[in-house]
């Protein structure tokens, strides 16, 4: 052996299909981000059309759907940032079982290694994104809940 994994069709079949699962789980937090924004937009949107018009005007308080639609925004919020949590950690399962295979670069010349480069802190920022835009929406729609603009 050269110090690099034997490729075999076997070890290539092993490495592609971790490779798809990871990319899947990927996949499935870029949409549940995508859909957690787009639904949020689709609230805001009806909470301010229901805000009366007029110098008497309580604000966001004084809307037709407060406090329904921040109580809405919360659960879907609290909901996408689960299935968020649930599938980056899937990618943390599936990564580990990758550094068990021949192709997880550990022979220093890490061809067919995943992370690139191996730090801790990357693929933590890569999910910061990820799993912070629904905690700054879930404290947006708390705060005007508790504290709604007048």
């Amino acid at each position: 052996m050269t110090g690099r994994p034997d490729r075999t069709p076997e070890n290539d079949q092993i490495y592609r299909y971790l490779r798809s699962e990871i990319h899947f789980e990927y996949s499935i937090i870029n949409a549940r981000v995508t859909w957690l924004v787009t639904s949020q937009a689709f609230l805001f949107l009806p909470l301010a059309i229901g805000i009366p018009l007029g110098p008497e005007s309580s604000g966001v308080a004084g809307s037709v759907f407060f406090p329904f639609i921040p109580y809405l925004g919360i659960a879907v919020c609290l909901l996408a940032l689960l299935g968020i949590v649930s599938a980056v950690t899937r990618v943390h399962q599936w990564k580990g079982k990758y550094a068990a295979t021949l192709y997880a670069g550990e022979d220093g010349h890490g061809t067919f290694a995943i992370d690139q480069p191996r730090s801790r802190v990357v693929p933590i920022v890569g999910h910061m994104a990820s799993i912070g835009i629904p905690l700054v929406l879930t404290t947006a729609w708390i705060v005007v809940r508790i504290f709604p603009p007048s």
